[in-house]
């Protein structure tokens, strides 16, 4: 499980997100908390997950990139839709990995690489 630098917080999380991040990363449960991240597969924008969700191991093994958190389910929906309108006015698209990627500085795979 990854996170970029600064990550999109909800107003009733504001000084909890080192916290939540340490939280995530031991597998530590947590009421109340949303994630919003880069999906890890298919052409979705962006997945919700609940902070339950991601105690399992399999979760923090992976290179799941987490963008936001948020306090509520209606919150992680709202945050979404302003990342998503934010992707959209910089690039023209809803390729949420690619913002990331180039935002983050991460190098992007080739896809004329594939065999």
């Amino acid at each position: 499980m990854r996170f970029i630098r600064e990550l999109y917080i909800s107003r009733s999380l504001k000084g909890k997100e080192n916290k939540i991040r340490t939280k995530l990363m031991l597998g530590m449960g947590m009421l109340g908390v949303y994630c919003i991240a880069v999906p890890l597969y298919g052409s979705d924008p962006l997945e919700i997950y609940n902070a339950a969700e991601l105690k399992q191991r399999w979760y923090r093994r992976s290179s799941l990139l987490i963008v936001g958190f948020a306090g509520a389910k209606k919150e992680a929906e709202y945050m979404s839709a302003n990342i998503l309108s934010e992707i959209y006015e910089r690039q023209g698209d809803y390729d949420s990995r690619r913002f990331f990627k180039i935002r983050e500085g991460l190098p992007e795979r080739s896809s004329a690489a594939a065999p």
